[in-house]
């Protein structure tokens, strides 16, 4: 093995790591320890909840800055930064004893996840590596990626029901930590094509427009599904254990899905791949709106948790397809901001929905349901007038 192939894996295990320890401590641990600090300090859900709604928006209004940022700069000095300031907001934490100061550390939190998650992580990938290698390292990372929340939400569970929520916090800062230290080591200081500077700036053409359109729906749709599949099927009659199993189906699915997603890249081409994917949401999303019988909810769990595990690596495919490396984050930064805000949203938007129509699930699903068919219906009109 050459010194360059060496070097290409060391930084594809790296960046999958630093994906798999930044989703597991800063987003799946959330839930865990905001229900901890409302116990500790009798804080209410509405306070802890407020704090992750502003790291969120927090993470999409940075998107494009840090975008422009990799392009400009590369990787090594962004995301080490991110990592570290993941540590930090973790280890401010571990003292947090007044809301202000909890507050203040998720909004900390909300840069270190613009600094680390996919949209960076991806950006730097496209920087170093090209062509089939590129799409294999983006499977690794997104595989690896895929059991942060197997893998931290019972540890985090473990520490918290053992040695408490401050060495929770400090184990979970000290691998942020670590991870900032093999960034530095393994991510090379700037992208390779010569230049530190875009060759022009980037302006939104209607392929941006679409792709935005397309993956902000996408998201509303299985962020809205996700968050009320629980409180879905316990409302249907579903036991609290039964719920629970279905939403465990949901997250693992997403893994065959990846894995399937990219010899289909290779065979049917991302066009087509990208219209299955969607076509398939919009048909999970139905199935659950028209009945909740378990065959047809494990099926549509299915489908829905593998059209999401391939959506990411879609995304990441149209856009290299599309645009070239010196650009490449500033394109996927604005298009993330608008994603995620629309995420950030999507919680008090179907929980309005919930409450109009009185305690009702149908309704939102209907939403959902009519979401997924315009992503479906946009993608395929646009890419048809860019081919």
């Amino acid at each position: 093995m050459t010194a360059g192939a060496r070097g290409q894996r060391s930084l594809v295990w790296t960046l999958a790591l630093l994906n798999t320890v930044a989703y597991g401590a800063l987003y799946y641990a959330q839930p865990l320890l905001a229900v901890t600090f409302e116990r500790t300090h009798g804080w209410t859900r509405t306070q802890t909840s407020l704090a992750f709604t502003l790291a969120l928006l927090v993470t999409a209004f940075a998107a494009p800055v840090v975008g422009r940022r990799l392009d400009l700069r590369g990787g090594r000095g962004p995301l080490s930064l991110g990592a570290g300031l993941g540590a930090a907001a973790l280890f401010t934490l571990a003292w947090s004893s007044s809301v202000i100061t909890f507050t203040l550390a998720w909004l900390l939190a909300g840069l270190a996840m613009a600094l680390t998650f996919y949209e960076a992580t991806f950006t730097v990938l496209g920087q170093q590596v090209w062509g089939p290698a590129r799409t294999q390292a983006t499977l690794t990372i997104t595989l690896l990626a895929g059991l942060a929340s197997t893998i931290f939400v019972p540890l985090t569970t473990a520490l918290l029901e053992g040695p408490g929520l401050r060495p929770t916090l400090l184990l979970l800062g000290s691998l942020m930590g670590g991870c900032a230290a093999l960034l530095w080591r393994y991510v090379p200081p700037r992208a390779p094509q010569g230049s530190a500077y875009p060759l022009s700036p980037f302006s939104a053409d209607g392929t941006f427009r679409v792709l935005t359109l397309v993956f902000t729906l996408t998201r509303i749709v299985m962020v809205g599904v996700g968050m009320q599949l629980v409180p879905l099927l316990l409302w249907a009659g579903y036991s609290p254990a039964v719920a629970a199993g279905y939403a465990g189906l949901l997250g693992l699915s997403s893994l065959p899905g990846r894995a399937l997603c990219v010899p289909l890249l290779a065979w049917l081409g991302a066009r087509a791949v990208s219209l299955w994917v969607v076509g398939l949401l919009a048909l999970g999303t139905a199935l659950l709106l028209v009945s909740r019988g378990p065959g047809v909810v494990a099926a549509a769990l299915t489908v829905l948790g593998m059209t999401n595990g391939a959506l990411t690596l879609i995304r990441a495919e149209l856009l290299v397809r599309h645009y070239p490396p010196e650009v490449f984050g500033t394109v996927n930064g604005r298009l993330s901001r608008v994603v995620n805000l629309a995420q950030a949203a999507t919680p008090l938007a179907a929980g309005w929905v919930f409450m109009a129509a009185g305690a009702n699930y149908v309704p939102s699903l209907a939403v959902m349901t009519g979401l997924g068919a315009w992503a479906f219906l946009t993608l395929w009109s646009g890419l048809r007038q860019t081919h």
